[in-house]
């Protein structure tokens, strides 16, 4: 594997993800959950708008904005606030789509919090990019959320747990109470709960000895007893013990977040490429637990990524320097020069293939806050990129333009997908005396797929740049 650079990872992150981002702000994208598969509500309303699961990228965009100063970084965190910001909704939660239920979703706990940490971040981080206006709106605005979820909670006070019983998805509202007092100043009864609610954890779900002594992991929720929370979901929960420690809950929030690092890193798997990866899930059968390392994700890690390196520079933490070496070589082995990184493996289907933003953007708060050098990420931002980017799967590939987005199955049986990157909707590819609700989107200029042999042939006279990954290592060759 080539030198691993964040400049030029993250420039060609933000210069792929700013291909999705539509005229409003809005951060558009085709929504899979590579951990959890997808469900059928999304295919049923093919929908590729924006989903709030993605808003962590404003934490990278707040971190390049202050650091770089470069227009796209600014344009880009400046369009997707401003957006958020009119996504307010009348019972005070935000508008968005949940990324494995669709657009008809919009209740879910931990995509409000995801919002509501990431704005205020960047309220901070970035404020000289926002008006007074705004930076006030979003502090008016997350706490009004925060408070709503404590009202729906009942006495989070008396028990200890703030909003949700999803350990995840609790931290996640956790996390967003400490950006918003970081932000905007302390709140002794928000502190509180933070503290009590972190500690509540601790006590009902944190099971140590996962692999090791030295190691622990949250149970998902009180109700599942045998089932741990997956490595990526470390990346929310992580951040609230940090934030705990630092509000003055003591060293054991600080040991429980060592601990559970480790158990994220030790969990840690091999693939076929000798890329390393998180794993999936653990899970306690006949009383014995087991780890799941795959089929899993690739690109969305990032912010338990992001976590442990805030982790490492507070204690010692010896073997997270090379695990986040070693990582970033996996995401820049992954990486298409298009722009995208992989979405998954091991699901050999559609799961392995659709490259949905809203990980991508969590990528972008890892490689947002290690880029260094100026300079190299706004030449990588900048740079050329391919005409088309694809991705050849187990059955089925993935194609995108500047402009489109196409799921092919040229040797497979099932129907096609395309759609327009900024569009509301996907289109199964068949006729429109076939589907009239749902006409066809074409993808123009075409590309045609064929399967010679065992030699994927694409022709693709347009597009005079492709970047290809074949992940599963079929071969393909261009026509002429």
């Amino acid at each position: 594997m080539s030198a691993f650079s964040p400049e030029a990872a993250a420039g060609k992150l933000l210069r792929y993800l700013r291909t999705w981002q539509a005229p409003d702000g809005a951060l558009h994208g085709v929504h899979t959950h590579p951990v959890w598969r997808i469900h059928p509500a999304v295919l049923e309303d093919h929908y590729t708008g924006y989903s709030a699961w993605g808003a962590p990228g404003l934490l990278g965009l707040a971190d390049l904005a202050a650091a770089t100063r470069l227009p796209a970084a600014v344009a880009a965190g400046q369009g997707w606030v401003r957006y958020v910001l009119t996504t307010f909704m009348g019972n005070e939660r935000w508008d968005h789509c949940g990324a494995e239920l669709g657009r008809r979703f919009n209740e879910a706990a931990v995509d409000n919090f995801l919002q509501d940490l990431s704005l205020c971040y960047y309220a901070r981080v970035a404020a000289d990019t926002l008006s007074a206006a705004e930076r006030a709106a979003i502090g008016d605005r997350v706490r009004r959320n925060l408070e709503t979820y404590l009202r729906a909670a009942g006495r989070p006070e008396a028990d200890g747990h703030l909003l949700t019983g999803t350990v995840n998805q609790d931290c996640a509202g956790l996390w967003a109470m400490a950006e918003w007092m970081q932000t905007y100043g302390e709140d002794a009864r928000w502190r509180d709960l933070l503290l009590r609610g972190l500690q509540a954890h601790l006590r009902q779900h944190f099971v140590t000895g996962l692999p090791g002594a030295d190691c622990g992991g949250m149970l998902r929720a009180t109700n599942l007893p045998d089932y741990i929370e997956p490595a990526e979901y470390y990346g929310v929960i992580l951040p609230a013990y940090l934030h705990g420690h630092r509000l003055g809950g003591g060293a054991e929030l600080l040991a429980a977040a060592v601990a559970m690092a480790r158990h994220v890193m030790r969990n840690a798997w091999r693939d076929r490429h000798g890329c390393l990866r998180l794993h999936r899930t653990c899970d306690r059968v006949g009383g014995v637990w087991r780890v799941s390392q795959s089929p899993m994700l690739v690109a969305g890690g990032g912010l338990f990524l992001r976590a442990l390196r805030e982790l490492a520079a507070l204690t010692s933490l010896p073997e997270a320097a090379p695990f986040l070496a070693e990582m970033e070589a996996t995401l820049g082995f992954y990486q298409n020069d298009f722009g995208f990184i992989v979405a998954a493996t091991e699901w050999h289907d559609d799961y392995d293939l659709i490259c949905g933003t809203v990980w991508e953007a969590h990528d972008l708060a890892y490689l947002g806050a290690r880029v260094a050098d100026a300079a190299a990420f706004a030449a990588a931002a900048g740079s050329s990129a391919p005409d088309l980017g694809i991705v050849i799967g187990w059955h089925d590939l993935w194609m995108e333009s500047a402009k489109q987005w196409a799921l092919g199955r040229p040797w497979s049986y099932g129907f096609s997908y395309s759609g327009d990157k900024f569009g509301d909707e996907a289109a199964v590819a068949v006729p429109a005396w076939g589907n009239p609700k749902r006409p066809e989107i074409p993808f123009l200029p075409e590309v045609k797929v064929r399967m010679v042999g065992n030699e994927l042939v694409i022709r693709a006279p347009d597009y005079p740049v492709i970047a290809v990954n074949s992940i599963y290592g079929k071969k393909w060759v261009r026509e002429a």
